[in-house]
């Protein structure tokens, strides 16, 4: 705590807190230093006390706001620091398992299976990674659930086994396009007979016979509260149109009587389909394929469906569909959703541009991962049920016959194809077993053959570690038992392969230390602990021997084998979980967006929107540009999707690409991001405060300390008509709070352009909401004034000059990304003493331009990297 501050303690706090006080708590003898846990507990009272107003009392003199506010900004700030000293670890790695994502990828290299790890307990701290050793706690429980979790691995993965040679597929093509046509045709017909009879009766009405009884009949029903529109009470009551043709000479028969028939045939007319269906029989291509259409209560399904035998095994498939779009199509309604059914519901796993024609259709594939029974299907854009906005507009759009959606998408053909493992690349576990005979009519393999079958996987399993000695017999004990249960030799296998996947030499990344402090890496665990660094995975083959014969230790064979292993697509091992956590991305799932206020934020494009950080990063960190691209830059890394949501023209496809931004574009870097600002909302109004915390947080490496429990909430302001501005202005009129929102609220304020759902606007609107129902006189609508500037610092007049002024502080950024950097990759917190370490890395970059991978290279390099 700066010197300064004993003044405002011996003035307000030091006459009832000193020796012999009433108050039982001494002040007078507190040191302003923070070193030690008690010194933090004593100064964590003082500043609950004066942050609740608690203290001085009501009728003691108080301190001047100024002076309070910079006490509780000094004093918040330094116990920050003074946690993070107290936790430092001073380079220990505590001993660590593989974290969820890390035992799922590490199942798939071993025998290449897709596991469930959901019922795991998860893996990550508060404001810390899944790597972070000291949060990979381990149970009893857990032991039970890996072995069960193995068992269903190993079992799948034989089973897959048994497939090698053979071929599966199926696909649907002509047998759904002649139900679609049926199940069109047969809503259609019936509208078409309404809309004749309809035609004769007008026809009839027409006449001068009737003229006077038609007058009459539709003023009645004009003047009816509740009843039938004119034009209908005249279809409705033709038994007293002199000539009028009876509806069931149209083919209408009620089971109530010929008074019903005209019920029946106003109900067929007055179904919106037939108009939708009228469009849809008249395009073309329906002898080669079929059109997606509406999907929703009461409408004409044609949801295709994808589904994977019950008689296949689990395993990798792929889903191909043909398609194309309909000429003279929106370019907005040309998107297809690859939807699945999880936990009960529907679920969106990808997004797709069609660009095929009539003439040119195009395949889509998508890889997918799958059990026996699993059920995939096809949606138009926008008819998926958990799109809000689109399934208000589609009700509302029934009601009043407008057709929705577009008929934009013909598919010819759909397929589901399984892809049996090859011998020549089978995953190195599944080797092992590659050789035994566990089919159903085979002989059981004998014993000798499962001993050495285990031992094999255990050494794969345990990557390189050595296998204690008589584990391979014990195994062999628990396969025979498991057999004389009368278990087939398939299901003793996985039970008693299980056991090696519930071993700690495969649970745990293995660095033994013995007796020494530290000791330098060996070749073999270094080349695991860069694996799981950079893939989230067991080091390869070629990396493997690199560190079994020792040459990866030297310096230039490591250097390679970090561009080899970044330049590799196993590398979304790395890039997709470290910017998940580092950037705080999971509050993309806190607040869906309001589809109602904010229509074109819709499945496709929130697929699109959170695909751009990682791949923005993965683009920078593959042409190794320098990292100061993710605070600002001429270009952004889109999909078609995304272009169109930005207003970029000329993008079509679901390819990410890098596009050139316009003169003037908020885009470029990760504030023009629209993920970053719809995570800083709640999905139906901006949150300044939240948006600029971020901020100082992860781009500026400048954290505001956590708000204290017992700071009071401005409820006073509920209901009231006011501009974000004037709301937020009362943070700043207690000390208390103005310590923090002096430093955190200009920059939001400076972001306030991007809406809710990451779109650019010049102006907000507040509007009060009662019961449910906005109330239309207490609503404010403002031009928004971004202008702001930096607590003692720089000013600026909008978002444009702060992208600016943070993109000119590139050494803060660079700093928060490499403390992030050391703590994922080491496992452990990045602590004060590793000041030293984070000043080389940064250093070393900024020789290289803080050229991205040289930020990696020089902490794969480093001794605290190579060190155990």
């Amino acid at each position: 705590m700066p010197e300064r501050h004993r003044a405002l303690l011996v003035a307000h706090c030091v006459k009832c807190h000193s020796a012999g006080a009433e108050s039982g708590v001494r002040l007078d003898d507190l040191a302003l230093a923070i070193d030690d846990v008690a010194a933090a507990d004593r100064w964590q009272k003082v500043l609950a006390v004066v942050n609740s107003g608690e203290m001085p009392p009501e009728d003691e003199p108080q301190p001047d706001p100024a002076a309070k506010t910079d006490f509780l900004d000094d004093l918040s700030n330094t116990l920050a620091d003074a946690r993070r000293l107290l936790v430092d670890q001073q380079g220990v790695i505590a001993m660590r398992r593989l974290n969820r994502r890390e035992y799922a990828a590490t199942i798939r290299a071993l025998v290449g299976v897709e596991i469930d790890v959901a019922d795991l307990p998860p893996d990550t701290g508060p404001d810390s990674f899944d790597t972070v050793g000291g949060n990979l706690f381990m149970s009893s429980n857990q032991f039970e659930l890996y072995l069960e979790l193995g068992r269903r691995a190993i079992g799948q993965a034989l089973a897959r086994l048994g497939t090698r040679g053979q071929q599966l597929i199926k696909r649907d093509e002509r047998e759904w396009l002649a139900e679609l046509r049926e199940r069109a045709e047969k809503i259609f017909e019936p509208g078409e007979r309404a809309e004749r009879w309809a035609a004769a009766i007008e026809e009839v009405a027409a006449r001068p016979e009737n003229a006077q009884f038609v007058a009459d009949l539709k003023l009645q029903a004009k003047n009816a509260r509740k009843g039938v529109r004119p034009d209908a009470a005249v279809r409705i009551g033709w038994r007293q149109l002199a000539g009028a043709p009876s509806p069931e000479t149209f083919g209408f028969g009620h089971p109530k009587g010929i008074d019903h028939f005209a019920q029946a045939a106003e109900s067929a007319l007055r179904n919106p389909m037939v108009p939708y269906l009228r469009r849809y029989l008249a395009l073309p291509g329906l002898d080669r394929g079929a059109y997606l259409t509406a999907n929703g209560d009461h409408i004409w399904r044609s949801t295709l469906w994808m589904v994977v035998s019950d008689k296949w095994p689990a395993g990798d498939y792929v889903c191909r569909l043909r398609v194309a779009f309909a000429e003279g199509s929106s370019p907005e309604s040309r998107y297809i959703e690859f939807c699945t059914d999880a936990a009960g519901r529907q679920a969106v796993l990808s997004v797709h541009e069609v660009t095929g024609t009539l003439d040119a259709p195009q395949v889509i594939e998508v890889p997918v991962t799958a059990t026996p029974g699993k059920r995939f299907f096809i949606w138009p854009r926008g008819t998926h049920r958990a799109d809000r906005a689109n399934s208000i507009t589609f009700q509302k759009n029934y009601e009043t016959r407008d057709i929705l959606p577009e008929l934009a998408i013909w598919v010819d053909w759909t397929e589901v194809e399984f892809r049996p493992p090859q011998d020549d690349t089978l995953p190195e576990g599944l080797r092992a077993f590659a050789e035994l005979p566990l089919g159903p009519k085979d002989p059981p393999p004998a014993p000798e053959a499962i001993r050495g079958a285990l031992e094999r996987f255990a050494t794969a399993a345990f990557r390189g570690s050595p296998v204690p000695a008589g584990m391979a017999d014990r195994l062999l004990e628990i396969y025979s038992g498991d057999l004389a249960t009368g278990q087939t030799p398939a299901q003793a296998l996985a039970g008693t392969a299980a056991v090696i996947l519930a071993a700690p030499a495969f649970l745990y990344l293995d660095e033994p230390l013995g007796e020494a402090a530290s000791r330098p890496l060996a070749g073999r665990e270094l080349a695991v602990r860069l694996a799981y660094f950079l893939w989230g995975e067991p080091p390869d083959e070629p990396l493997f021997a690199l560190g079994m014969s020792g040459k990866l230790l030297e310096p230039a064979v490591l250097a390679a084998e970090v561009d080899r292993l970044l330049d590799d697509p196993r590398s979304a091992g790395f890039v997709t979980p470290f910017l998940q956590q580092w950037l705080g991305l999971d509050r993309l799932d806190f607040f869906p967006v309001d589809g109602t206020k904010f229509p074109r934020y819709d499945a496709v494009t929130s697929a699109a929107v959170r695909q751009e950080i990682p791949r923005t990063f993965a683009h920078v960190l593959r042409e190794n540009a320098p990292l100061n691209d993710l605070l600002r830059a001429d270009y952004v890394i889109a999909n078609g999707a995304l272009a169109r949501y930005y207003g970029l023209d000329g993008v079509v496809g679901d390819e990410f690409r890098r596009v050139p931004l316009p003169a003037g574009s908020p885009r470029g870097g990760l504030l023009g991001m629209a993920a970053v600002h719809v995570m800083g909302g709640n999905g139906d109004a901006t949150n300044p405060v939240e948006r600029g915390a971020w901020v100082l947080r992860k781009l500026l490496d400048d954290p505001p300390p956590p708000p204290p429990a017992n700071i009071p909430a401005i409820g006073r302001l509920s209901g009231q008509v006011l501009t974000t501005r004037e709301r937020l202005a009362a943070h700043q009129e207690a000390p208390q709070c103005a310590s923090c929102h002096r430093r955190i609220d200009p920059i939001g304020f400076g972001l306030e352009n991007f809406d809710a759902a990451g779109g650019w606007r010049t102006e907000d609107t507040y509007q009060v909401v009662i019961n449910g129902r906005p109330d239309p006189k207490r609503k404010k609508t403002w031009t928004i004034d971004p202008a702001g500037a930096f607590h003692k610092g720089a000013a600026f007049t909008d978002f444009f000059e702060l992208r600016d002024l943070i993109a000119a502080r590139p050494e803060s950024f660079a700093r928060g990304f490499t403390s992030a950097l050391v703590e994922y990759a080491l496992g452990r917190p990045c602590g004060f003493s590793d000041e030293p370490l984070v000043q080389a890395i940064v250093a070393a970059a900024l020789d290289d331009g803080y050229a991205t991978r040289s930020f990696i290279h020089a902490l794969v390099a480093s001794k605290q990297f190579r060190t155990k």
